[in-house]
């Protein structure tokens, strides 16, 4: 149970590590600042990999564990509690991360569709160029 236990202590870090690099990015995308979105899919990634490493090693005590007691099961539950809050947390951040990015996507879209509007307006407004050698040879 100890090992068990000591794996869910893991986890939690993990988790929130996970929660603390989106809420720093998090900051900087409200602040329409991406720069770093390569460093911050990376981190999550980072830090995703270890989480299903301690998940498959979860599994595996888990299925080999067979204390019981009262002190054991309750931390246990106290881990799987504060593992939930955590993944609500997180799951709400990621709702508030993809809507910032969908905004900055939005407006570059609005953006570029002024660009091609005003390319066809200043191309309106071009002089057209006439052939000279032909009104040359008539003068």
């Amino acid at each position: 149970m100890k090992r068990l236990l000591d794996l869910m202590d893991q986890k939690n870090h993990f988790l929130e590590k996970f929660y603390t690099v989106n809420e720093t990015h998090l900051e900087l995308f409200l602040k329409n600042r991406f720069e770093q979105i390569n460093e911050f899919y990376d981190a999550r990634e980072n830090i995703l990999e270890i989480l299903k490493y301690i998940d498959q090693e979860i599994q595996l005590v888990s299925s080999t564990t067979t204390d019981e007691s009262i002190l054991g099961i309750q931390k246990l539950k106290e881990c799987l509690s504060l593992k939930d809050t955590f993944v609500q947390k997180i799951l709400e951040q990621d709702i508030d991360i993809l809507a910032c990015i969908e905004a900055a996507k939005n407006s570059i879209i609005s953006e570029l569709k002024e660009v091609r509007t005003g390319k066809k307006v200043i191309s309106a407004y071009k002089v057209p160029v006439f052939n000279n050698t032909m009104g040359e040879e008539e003068l």
